[in-house]
């Protein structure tokens, strides 16, 4: 019998997007193992389409840092 898993796409050494018989869409990098509904995925993908956009040089050089916030709640006075 073949395989339920429905493999959306794969990277031979890095991981694999599939779908299995219920519906959840798993994104499998390495150890780490996703599961997203197909909604979820898109608003994921939406998200990391928006900080790739952020990464590229020329955004980088014009404010690089606009978008990164620092948590320093933990800081302690002396």
């Amino acid at each position: 019998m073949s395989d339920p898993n429905r493999i959306l796409a794969s990277r031979n050494g890095f991981g694999c997007v599939y779908e299995c018989l219920c519906g959840t869409i798993h994104v499998s990098v390495g150890p780490v193992d996703l599961k997203f509904t197909r909604e979820s995925l898109s608003e994921t993908y939406e998200m990391l389409d928006e900080a790739i956009r952020q990464l590229k040089p020329a955004s980088c050089e014009a404010e690089p840092y606009k978008h990164i916030v620092t948590d320093d709640s933990r800081a302690q006075s002396n």
